[in-house]
């Protein structure tokens, strides 16, 4: 065994005694305990909702400073950052990014910026009449959707 495969199944394992032994837990919060938890608590940032664009600023200060990860780690992370983390305005964010706050399709995305152009959103209620948004996750990350 290498060493590398010795601290990543090292790693493995601190991340299953912090995230218990409940039933599957979330392989994209795992992802950044791993990535994250490395250098710092992730309590730093779990509570601290921003902008795409400022997430991005935080990764690149990161990946200077050390911070790295396997291509299917970071694209968990980044996962992680967009459905739990980041805000987004319908009426001006890119389709990258309401499909990934909203988790929506490409085409959900695409029929929600057609709808912006014509007439911008209101209110939820408004963004949850378009097929494909699903309710739930609406009133689930409410604090994180600006109109």
């Amino acid at each position: 065994m290498t060493s590398g495969s010795r601290f990543w199944g090292a790693a493995a394992a601190a991340a299953s005694l912090v995230f218990g032994a409940g039933p599957d837990p979330d392989p994209n919060l795992q992802a950044v305990q791993i990535v994250c938890g490395r250098c710092h608590t992730t309590k730093v940032f779990l509570k601290e909702p921003r902008s795409w664009e400022r997430w991005n600023d935080v990764f690149a200060d990161m990946t200077q400073r050390g911070a790295n990860g396997t291509d299917e780690q970071l694209e968990r992370v980044t996962t992680y950052f967009l459905e739990n983390l980041t805000l987004v305005n319908v009426n001006t964010s890119p389709a990258e990014e309401l499909t990934g706050v909203l988790t929506v399709s490409n085409d959900v995305a695409d029929v929600i910026i057609a709808r912006r152009q014509k007439q911008p959103f209101a209110n939820l209620a408004q963004l949850a009449a378009i097929p494909g948004v699903d309710r739930e996750k609406l009133e689930q990350r409410k604090s994180r959707i600006l109109f």
